[in-house]
């Protein structure tokens, strides 16, 4: 860590996928050991799209956020990194955000890509998250909308 950055990234590999379960388990109580060990090994690999799992860890290296990054080929055949949210404790102020932004751009710089999309749940703190991603440059751009599926039993 240097300067003002209050968290450092580790990247997560499958070995030590148990080490950020805590963090996992409290935000998804419904995902088992086993069943984040999986995600994390489908998650993790290297080559022409590479993807992983990391996390944004204090200076005790206690984890504060967790994310997932791909890289994505759209329709308009630009390469995108696309960051997403998987657990975050918000803390006030945008520390972690802030974090979370200088590494998009750290990785994006690294693999050449024009582009970086991030997606964030909606939290108590969405006003300062959405503030500090406007200062550093993003804006929205799509809107998800999530519901359960429902299953018609007579079929």
């Amino acid at each position: 860590m240097a300067g003002d950055d209050l968290f450092e990234v580790a990247r997560i590999a499958p070995s030590g996928a148990d080490s950020v379960y805590a963090l996992v388990s409290m935000l998804h109580a419904d995902v088992t050991p086993d069943g984040w060990a999986a995600f994390v090994r489908e998650h993790s690999q290297d080559g022409a799209k590479p993807c992983g799992v990391f996390a944004l860890r204090d200076g005790r290296g206690m984890p504060h956020g967790l994310f997932a990054f791909a890289v994505t080929q759209g329709i308009d055949s630009c390469a995108t990194l696309e960051i997403s949210e998987l657990a975050m404790l918000r803390l006030p102020g945008t520390h972690l955000v802030d974090a979370l932004l200088r590494f998009a751009n750290r990785l994006a710089e690294e693999l050449a890509l024009p582009r970086i999309a991030i997606s964030l749940e909606r939290s108590a703190a969405w006003v300062q998250d959405h503030d500090a991603l406007q200062r550093s440059g993003f804006e929205v751009d799509r809107v998800m909308v999530l519901r359960r599926a429902r299953f018609d039993s007579a079929a």
